[in-house]
């Protein structure tokens, strides 16, 4: 696979998992919490293996090759506390360290941006997963007080957070997609 080919495939799959996490995250969409899961694990493990595909298609290493692997790790790291049955609070915790490192890798991204659209898409992707971050410790904090005061608020804040991220990443898809046309 050539090496633009695998960026563009990257960068597309990367985008289709922030929308499907999106969705997932969104209260408003009529889906039980297992349908929520669901779709926020196959929207990080597609948002993994999107950076992925984007990391291995740089030859060189970049700002831009750093953060998508450092967005890789925050993926996976989400996509773990989800999947595995943790006791106590380490699945939330797992998943507000997820955010927070896809987070650091989209601000690690803007070291090599140098497009507009690479600049406004990956200030999005870390505007929006710090906003997740921040949804989930308010969450958390909830869940620690055994308090169901304001947990419609923290989902909205989460749901924010996600289509913020997913808008950046489309920006970022269809800056690519605009640049390999030209």
């Amino acid at each position: 696979m050539g090496e633009n080919t695998k960026q563009f495939i990257g960068v597309w799959t990367q985008a289709i998992g922030t929308v499907i996490a999106a969705i997932g995250s969104t209260p408003s969409v009529p889906i039980d919490e297992q349908g929520r899961t669901g779709l926020s694990l196959v929207g990080n493990v597609l948002q993994a293996g999107g950076n992925g595909l984007e990391a291995d298609s740089q030859e060189e290493l970049t700002y831009g090759k750093i953060g998508n692997i450092i967005q890789a790790t925050g993926n996976i790291t989400v996509s773990s506390g989800l999947t595995i049955d943790f006791a106590g609070e380490t699945e939330e915790r797992l998943v507000i360290s997820g955010d927070l490192m896809q987070a650091l890798g989209a601000i690690t991204a803007l070291g090599s941006a140098s497009q507009p659209y690479m600049v406004l898409g990956n200030f999005l992707q870390a505007i929006g997963n710090s906003i997740q971050a921040v949804g989930g410790s308010r969450e958390l904090r909830v869940e620690t007080t055994n308090s169901k005061h304001n947990e419609q608020s923290n989902e909205t804040v989460i749901a924010l957070g996600s289509w913020l991220q997913a808008l950046g990443t489309i920006i970022l898809a269809l800056g690519l997609t605009y640049e390999q046309i030209e």
